[in-house]
């Protein structure tokens, strides 16, 4: 009996997605980059409100959380230190900073000295790890739930 609920269940959203699909107008551009921004802003916001009920050690995915900051970041033209982003991704700073050379290495963000403060890094996402970060929230936003 329980498949049967479940089977049903998938078949009723099923049919939401295709009827949002086949009855909505496509989004124009700027409405498609106000859409991923919203969806990015809702992952982050979900995340954040994850960690508050569950501990962020337990299902933590530092690198995922550092690109979802960075990509943000970037398409509010912040500029984000090191500090910053090891705060972002909810892990110790040594894990953070662990991470944040595996993404590097993976060329998926960049680290270089602030030219204001020497002592300080700036870390950036890379234009790779932004065309994947867009073309991941675009999918989000093209399914309709993200609309502007």
């Amino acid at each position: 009996m329980l498949h049967v609920e479940h089977d049903a269940s998938l078949i009723k959203d099923l049919c939401g997605v295709i009827e949002r699909y086949s009855t909505r107008r496509p989004l124009t551009e700027v409405e498609q980059e106000q859409a991923i921004d919203l969806a990015a802003l809702r992952v982050w916001e979900a995340r954040r409100a994850r960690n508050q009920v569950l501990a962020s050690h337990l299902l933590g995915e530092p690198g995922w959380d550092m690109l979802i900051d960075l990509f943000i970041a970037e398409r509010q033209g912040r500029v984000s230190l090191v500090k910053s982003v090891c705060l972002a991704s909810g892990v110790p700073y040594t894990t953070a900073w662990r991470w944040l050379r595996v993404l590097e290495r993976e060329g998926l963000v960049r680290l270089a000295s602030d030219s204001k403060d020497l002592r300080r890094v700036v870390v950036r996402i890379s234009e790779s790890g932004y065309a994947k970060m867009h073309e991941f929230f675009g999918m989000l936003a093209r399914d309709g739930r993200f609309e502007p």
